[in-house]
């Protein structure tokens, strides 16, 4: 009995001694996460643009969030759901100068960060001028910080020109990214690794 004792002892021993037996583990990130808490799997999404959803009429928009995640930034575009159709999208790299360079008017437009996303949307707007008032869809901020998020460090629109509604993501460095979008309701949302 007391030598299967021992060997118990040691073997916690050398669980313990090979860093098994601590409450956190050191991430691939530098940042740590809780034993039996898997580590975030490399990103799949790649740095090339992307293009997608062709929808039929001005697609309206009436939100914009950013959230973190464990392993991803999320950045979402929320759009008037009397529309039950995908949001026709480009998303891509920009140099700074293009990306920091507001639509119709050519001023230049701060954006905090190395590298920057830029999400071109259209047909689309941020108002309703179908009727005889113009009704305001975002009321938001044209410009909000990305608080706690790992990578992304502000979201800023530079357009709403002509049905083209475009927002830069600034970020720390050039990071792989995918797209989510949904038609019920219409939503398009930026996922960053």
């Amino acid at each position: 009995m007391a030598s299967r004792r021992a060997a118990v002892a040691i073997f916690l021993g050398l669980l313990l001694g090979a860093g098994c037996g601590s409450a956190t583990n050191e991430a691939d990130d530098g940042g740590s996460t809780s034993v039996g808490e898997p580590a975030c799997a490399p990103f799949e999404g790649g740095t090339q643009s992307r293009t997608g959803g062709q929808p039929t009429g001005t697609m309206l928009l009436t939100d914009v969030t950013a959230a973190a995640e464990k392993c991803a930034d999320r950045i979402a575009f929320d759009f008037r759901p009397d529309r039950s159709e995908t949001p026709g999208y480009r998303v891509e790299y920009r140099p700074a100068e293009d990306a920091q360079t507001e639509d119709g008017s050519g001023n230049h437009v701060d954006v905090e960060g190395s590298a920057f996303l830029v999400v071109r949307m259209e047909p689309a707007a941020t108002a309703d001028l179908s009727g005889e008032d113009v009704k305001m869809t975002y009321t938001g901020p044209r410009r909000f910080a990305a608080t706690g998020a790992k990578h992304a460090t502000e979201v800023v629109k530079i357009g709403d020109f002509e049905g083209v509604v475009t927002w830069t993501i600034g970020l720390d460095e050039r990071r792989p990214f995918r797209l989510v979008t949904s038609g019920s309701p219409p939503r398009l949302v930026v996922e960053i690794g």
